[in-house]
Protein backbone atom coordinates (compact mmCIF):
# COMPACT_ATOMS: atom_id res chain seq x y z
CA UNK A 1 0.00 0.00 0.00
CA UNK A 2 1.32 2.86 -0.97
CA UNK A 3 1.08 6.76 1.10
CA UNK A 4 -1.51 7.81 -1.46
CA UNK A 5 -3.95 5.11 -1.02
CA UNK A 6 -3.09 5.49 2.96
CA UNK A 7 -4.23 9.18 2.78
CA UNK A 8 -6.94 7.79 0.57
CA UNK A 9 -8.61 5.56 2.85
CA UNK A 10 -8.19 7.52 6.23
CA UNK A 11 -9.24 11.35 4.88
CA UNK A 12 -12.17 10.99 7.69
CA UNK A 13 -9.75 9.99 10.35
CA UNK A 14 -7.51 13.00 9.49
CA UNK A 15 -9.93 14.98 8.89
CA UNK A 16 -11.48 14.61 12.65
CA UNK A 17 -7.70 15.00 14.00
CA UNK A 18 -7.14 18.28 12.29
CA UNK A 19 -11.09 19.23 13.60
CA UNK A 20 -10.35 18.44 17.13
CA UNK A 21 -6.73 20.16 16.98
CA UNK A 22 -8.55 22.97 15.47
CA UNK A 23 -11.23 23.17 18.22
CA UNK A 24 -8.41 22.84 21.33
CA UNK A 25 -6.34 25.52 19.97
CA UNK A 26 -9.61 27.55 19.67
CA UNK A 27 -10.63 26.72 23.63
CA UNK A 28 -6.92 27.56 23.94
CA UNK A 29 -7.39 31.08 22.04
CA UNK A 30 -10.53 31.82 23.75
CA UNK A 31 -9.84 31.01 27.52
CA UNK A 32 -6.18 32.66 26.73
CA UNK A 33 -8.27 36.07 25.33
CA UNK A 34 -10.56 36.06 28.51
CA UNK A 35 -7.96 35.70 30.90
CA UNK A 36 -6.04 38.90 29.30
CA UNK A 37 -9.31 40.17 29.58
CA UNK A 38 -9.84 40.33 32.80
CA UNK A 39 -6.33 41.32 34.08
CA UNK A 40 -6.75 44.42 32.01
CA UNK A 41 -10.47 45.21 33.27
CA UNK A 42 -8.51 44.68 37.05
CA UNK A 43 -5.57 47.27 35.88
CA UNK A 44 -8.05 49.58 34.52
CA UNK A 45 -9.64 49.69 37.30
CA UNK A 46 -6.81 49.55 39.90
CA UNK A 47 -5.63 52.48 37.94
CA UNK A 48 -8.88 54.38 38.49
CA UNK A 49 -9.05 53.63 42.00
CA UNK A 50 -5.28 54.72 42.49
CA UNK A 51 -6.15 57.72 40.60
CA UNK A 52 -9.20 58.92 42.63
CA UNK A 53 -6.86 57.94 45.71
CA UNK A 54 -3.68 59.86 44.60
CA UNK A 55 -6.19 62.77 43.86
CA UNK A 56 -6.59 64.68 47.21
CA UNK A 57 -7.13 67.82 48.92
CA UNK A 58 -4.14 69.87 50.03
CA UNK A 59 -5.07 72.58 52.44
CA UNK A 60 -2.20 75.03 53.07
CA UNK A 61 -3.36 77.63 56.04
CA UNK A 62 -1.51 80.70 56.69
CA UNK A 63 -2.13 84.01 59.05
CA UNK A 64 -1.42 86.90 57.17
CA UNK A 65 -2.76 89.91 59.50
CA UNK A 66 -3.11 90.70 62.96
CA UNK A 67 -4.63 93.63 63.86
CA UNK A 68 -6.67 95.27 67.31
CA UNK A 69 -9.13 97.89 68.01
CA UNK A 70 -10.24 98.81 71.53
CA UNK A 71 -13.83 100.67 72.48
CA UNK A 72 -15.80 101.88 75.04
CA UNK A 73 -18.76 99.65 76.03
CA UNK A 74 -20.04 102.51 79.12
CA UNK A 75 -19.21 99.98 81.16
CA UNK A 76 -16.38 98.32 80.21
CA UNK A 77 -13.09 98.61 77.66
CA UNK A 78 -13.86 95.94 75.11
CA UNK A 79 -11.48 94.39 72.90
CA UNK A 80 -11.03 92.76 69.69
CA UNK A 81 -7.81 90.90 68.59
CA UNK A 82 -8.48 89.96 64.96
CA UNK A 83 -6.12 87.15 62.66
CA UNK A 84 -7.01 87.84 59.06
CA UNK A 85 -6.41 84.19 57.96
CA UNK A 86 -6.38 82.20 54.71
CA UNK A 87 -6.89 79.00 53.20
CA UNK A 88 -5.88 77.50 50.21
CA UNK A 89 -6.21 74.68 48.25
CA UNK A 90 -3.09 72.84 46.64
CA UNK A 91 -4.28 69.80 45.81
CA UNK A 92 -5.66 68.22 42.83
CA UNK A 93 -8.73 67.56 44.38
CA UNK A 94 -11.98 69.85 45.99
CA UNK A 95 -11.85 69.65 49.45
CA UNK A 96 -15.72 69.85 50.99
CA UNK A 97 -17.28 70.52 54.83
CA UNK A 98 -14.00 72.53 56.24
CA UNK A 99 -13.96 73.69 59.64
CA UNK A 100 -11.61 76.51 60.55
CA UNK A 101 -10.23 76.78 64.43
CA UNK A 102 -7.90 79.16 66.08
CA UNK A 103 -6.47 79.20 69.28
CA UNK A 104 -3.41 80.38 71.37
CA UNK A 105 -1.25 78.31 73.56
CA UNK A 106 0.21 80.05 76.22
CA UNK A 107 3.87 79.48 77.04
CA UNK A 108 3.51 81.04 80.76
CA UNK A 109 0.54 82.60 81.87
CA UNK A 110 -2.53 80.63 83.15
CA UNK A 111 -0.47 77.22 83.20
CA UNK A 112 0.08 76.91 79.44
CA UNK A 113 -3.88 77.06 78.59
CA UNK A 114 -5.03 77.12 75.11
CA UNK A 115 -6.88 80.59 74.87
CA UNK A 116 -9.95 79.84 71.82
CA UNK A 117 -10.94 82.46 69.69
CA UNK A 118 -14.46 83.81 69.55
CA UNK A 119 -17.13 82.12 67.64
CA UNK A 120 -15.40 78.92 66.51
CA UNK A 121 -15.43 76.73 64.34
CA UNK A 122 -15.89 78.80 61.00
CA UNK A 123 -17.42 76.71 58.23
CA UNK A 124 -16.96 76.62 54.76
CA UNK A 125 -18.94 74.22 52.21
CA UNK A 126 -16.42 73.63 50.07
CA UNK A 127 -13.07 74.77 48.29
CA UNK A 128 -11.97 74.23 45.07
CA UNK A 129 -8.75 73.49 43.26
CA UNK A 130 -5.88 76.48 43.28
CA UNK A 131 -9.08 78.21 45.29
CA UNK A 132 -8.50 80.59 48.29
CA UNK A 133 -11.04 81.28 51.36
CA UNK A 134 -10.32 83.85 54.12
CA UNK A 135 -11.50 84.37 57.38
CA UNK A 136 -11.26 87.03 60.01
CA UNK A 137 -11.44 85.11 63.52
CA UNK A 138 -10.95 87.53 66.76
CA UNK A 139 -10.15 86.83 69.75
CA UNK A 140 -12.48 88.84 72.97
CA UNK A 141 -11.33 91.11 75.79
CA UNK A 142 -10.39 88.32 78.07
CA UNK A 143 -8.79 85.94 75.91
CA UNK A 144 -6.94 89.34 74.70
CA UNK A 145 -5.76 89.95 77.83
CA UNK A 146 -4.79 86.60 78.34
CA UNK A 147 -2.40 86.67 75.37
CA UNK A 148 -0.56 90.44 76.15
CA UNK A 149 -0.09 88.89 79.82
CA UNK A 150 1.95 86.35 78.07
CA UNK A 151 4.04 88.46 75.99
CA UNK A 152 4.43 90.62 78.87
CA UNK A 153 6.08 87.64 80.94
CA UNK A 154 8.18 86.54 78.07
CA UNK A 155 9.15 89.95 77.32
CA UNK A 156 10.40 90.22 80.79
CA UNK A 157 12.25 86.84 80.79
CA UNK A 158 13.90 87.85 77.60
CA UNK A 159 15.49 91.52 79.23
CA UNK A 160 16.42 89.64 82.21
CA UNK A 161 18.42 86.78 80.00
CA UNK A 162 20.15 89.50 77.28
CA UNK A 163 21.41 90.87 81.09
CA UNK A 164 22.71 87.44 82.20
CA UNK A 165 22.92 85.02 79.43
CA UNK A 166 22.51 86.98 76.02
CA UNK A 167 23.98 83.54 74.57
CA UNK A 168 20.52 81.92 75.23
CA UNK A 169 17.77 81.29 72.43
CA UNK A 170 15.05 84.02 73.51
CA UNK A 171 11.94 82.51 75.21
CA UNK A 172 9.13 82.08 73.33
CA UNK A 173 5.42 84.19 73.22
CA UNK A 174 1.85 82.38 72.48
CA UNK A 175 2.10 80.11 69.69
CA UNK A 176 -1.31 81.02 67.62
CA UNK A 177 -2.72 77.61 66.18
CA UNK A 178 -5.32 77.60 62.91
CA UNK A 179 -6.62 74.51 62.31
CA UNK A 180 -8.45 73.28 59.49
CA UNK A 181 -10.54 70.03 58.93
CA UNK A 182 -11.76 68.74 56.02
CA UNK A 183 -13.14 66.26 53.72
CA UNK A 184 -12.31 64.62 50.02
CA UNK A 185 -14.45 63.61 47.84
CA UNK A 186 -14.77 60.11 49.50
CA UNK A 187 -15.51 61.33 52.68
CA UNK A 188 -12.10 60.85 54.18
CA UNK A 189 -11.12 63.33 56.53
CA UNK A 190 -7.70 65.27 56.80
CA UNK A 191 -6.47 68.01 59.04
CA UNK A 192 -4.09 70.86 58.49
CA UNK A 193 -2.16 72.26 61.00
CA UNK A 194 0.00 75.64 61.35
CA UNK A 195 1.64 76.67 64.82
CA UNK A 196 3.08 80.29 64.02
CA UNK A 197 4.40 81.96 67.21
CA UNK A 198 3.61 85.49 67.92
CA UNK A 199 6.36 88.00 68.71
CA UNK A 200 4.72 91.18 70.30
CA UNK A 201 1.64 93.78 70.10
CA UNK A 202 2.26 96.69 69.26
CA UNK A 203 -0.08 100.20 69.63
CA UNK A 204 -0.48 101.87 66.11
CA UNK A 205 -2.63 104.40 67.04
CA UNK A 206 -2.44 106.12 70.69
CA UNK A 207 -0.76 109.40 71.90
CA UNK A 208 1.61 110.72 69.95
CA UNK A 209 4.43 109.31 72.32
CA UNK A 210 3.64 106.09 72.57
CA UNK A 211 2.89 104.82 69.39
CA UNK A 212 5.12 101.79 67.89
CA UNK A 213 5.39 101.53 71.84
CA UNK A 214 4.80 97.36 72.68
CA UNK A 215 1.01 96.96 74.50
CA UNK A 216 0.51 96.10 78.07
CA UNK A 217 -3.10 95.00 80.12
CA UNK A 218 -2.70 98.56 81.75
CA UNK A 219 -2.27 100.55 79.21
CA UNK A 220 -5.39 99.75 77.25
CA UNK A 221 -8.00 102.28 76.47
CA UNK A 222 -10.71 103.61 74.76
CA UNK A 223 -9.93 104.25 70.72
CA UNK A 224 -6.18 102.04 70.79
CA UNK A 225 -5.50 100.76 67.16
CA UNK A 226 -2.85 97.29 67.71
CA UNK A 227 -1.04 95.69 65.43
CA UNK A 228 0.86 92.62 65.72
CA UNK A 229 3.87 90.51 64.66
CA UNK A 230 4.21 86.99 63.45
CA UNK A 231 7.61 85.13 63.92
CA UNK A 232 9.07 84.52 60.35
CA UNK A 233 6.25 81.65 58.24
CA UNK A 234 10.59 79.86 57.60
CA UNK A 235 10.33 79.48 61.42
CA UNK A 236 6.18 78.03 61.73
CA UNK A 237 4.89 74.36 61.05
CA UNK A 238 2.64 73.10 59.15
CA UNK A 239 1.55 70.01 59.52
CA UNK A 240 -1.19 67.22 57.33
CA UNK A 241 -2.37 64.11 58.21
CA UNK A 242 -5.37 61.98 57.32
CA UNK A 243 -7.73 61.54 60.54
CA UNK A 244 -10.83 59.48 61.83
CA UNK A 245 -14.36 60.81 62.25
CA UNK A 246 -14.28 59.73 66.22
CA UNK A 247 -11.04 62.38 65.89
CA UNK A 248 -12.90 65.50 64.32
CA UNK A 249 -15.97 65.11 66.63
CA UNK A 250 -13.70 65.06 70.02
CA UNK A 251 -11.92 68.39 68.14
CA UNK A 252 -15.39 69.87 67.55
CA UNK A 253 -17.06 68.92 71.16
CA UNK A 254 -14.02 70.78 72.79
CA UNK A 255 -14.01 73.29 70.69
CA UNK A 256 -17.70 74.14 72.12
CA UNK A 257 -16.98 73.36 75.25
CA UNK A 258 -14.51 75.61 75.27
CA UNK A 259 -15.02 78.70 72.65
CA UNK A 260 -18.29 80.95 73.00
CA UNK A 261 -19.89 79.17 69.86
CA UNK A 262 -23.20 78.64 69.18
CA UNK A 263 -24.57 74.72 69.90
CA UNK A 264 -24.62 72.28 66.87
CA UNK A 265 -25.55 68.66 66.55
CA UNK A 266 -21.31 66.92 66.14
CA UNK A 267 -23.13 64.14 64.99
CA UNK A 268 -25.01 65.77 62.12
CA UNK A 269 -21.72 68.14 61.52
CA UNK A 270 -19.27 65.12 60.84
Amino acid sequence: MNILQYVSENTNIIQVICSLCMLLVTIFYVAFTWVQSKYTKQAFLESIKQTREDRQPYIIPTIEKVSGVAFDTSDHIRVQLNFHCKMENVGDSSAVSIYTLLYAKMQFSQDKKLIYAHLIPRYNYTVGVATVIEEDIHFETSQFRDIVEDLEISHAKNMKRIETNPYQDAYKGPDIILRVLYKNMMGQWFESELAQELLELRYKSKGENERGKVVTNKDVANGDVYHGCMINPCYSHIKRRMVCDDYVKEVLKECGENAKTSRFEIDKCV
